[in-house]
């Protein structure tokens, strides 16, 4: 198993945070609406359930990534 070149490792890179804020743009358009009064009460609970879905989709993403590239070896 080779390791990935440096190339490779930083194409992976700006995909995956370059995705990563479209993403979240996405998250932030859809999904925070509906939290918008709890947000405005600083309610701690919201804060980590809305912290707890950004780093899923993170994981999610960093995972997909990682999997496409190891098979791809760029």
């Amino acid at each position: 198993m080779s390791n990935q070149t440096k190339k490779g490792s930083a194409i992976e890179t700006i995909l995956n945070v370059g995705s990563g804020y479209f993403i979240s743009m996405i998250i932030n358009l859809t999904f925070l609406p509906f939290f918008i009064v709890k947000i405005a009460e600083q309610d701690v609970i919201t804060a980590a359930f809305i912290g707890v879905v950004y780093t899923v989709t993170s994981m999610i993403r960093s995972f997909f990534f990682r999997r496409i590239f190891n098979k791809i070896r760029i």
